[in-house]
């Protein structure tokens, strides 16, 4: 079939035409949906950066505004992996939340434009869906998400860990 394809293209750009196959179509559309995915992709990478920069500005003042207290929990006796253990847990948690409430947003967003979408330029694909949430991809997204806010919340829960305790307790 390709042989015969191949020929009559031949054929007809001999006569100054050109030819195009369903095959060429679906093929160049697809390229041009990957590279829509590539650019989104970078934008979600941007946006995950930025994300850990705002993770770790949070912890940092945290951890400045609550010198005092962790002061106090260490010459109680609590020790430096706990007071590590509670910052850690606070930016994970910070980005679990923010990951969910970013994937509500996100589906809420998509099925609106996905019907106003479907309804306005796609009404003759039936059944046809723009935007696709599957839960294994959701939870991969919160997964990576969760472990960039640990990342991002590791310098500022180890600084908290490493303050003297006389010298947090002495901090205005």
């Amino acid at each position: 079939m390709d042989g015969r394809v191949g020929y009559i293209r031949k054929v007809l750009d001999e006569k100054g035409f050109t030819a195009e196959t369903f095959a060429d179509q679906k093929k160049r559309t697809y390229d041009a949906i990957g590279f829509l995915q590539l650019g989104l992709n970078f934008f979600a990478f941007i946006a995950l950066l930025a994300a850990s920069f705002g993770i770790i500005n949070t912890l940092v003042v945290a951890v400045m505004e609550r010198t005092k207290e962790i002061g106090l929990q260490k010459a109680l006796g609590m020790g430096r992996g706990k007071v590590f253990l509670l910052f850690s847990l606070e930016s994970v948690l910070i980005g679990f939340w923010g990951a969910m409430l970013g994937v509500v947003v996100g589906i809420v967003i998509g099925t609106i434009a996905n019907t106003y979408l479907t309804t306005a330029y796609a009404s003759s694909f039936e059944g046809y869906s723009l935007f696709y949430f599957r839960l294994f991809s959701i939870f991969w997204v919160v997964l990576l998400v969760c472990l960039i806010a640990f990342l991002a919340g590791v310098l500022p829960a180890f600084r908290a860990s490493r303050l003297n305790p006389i010298e947090a307790l002495r901090y205005e």
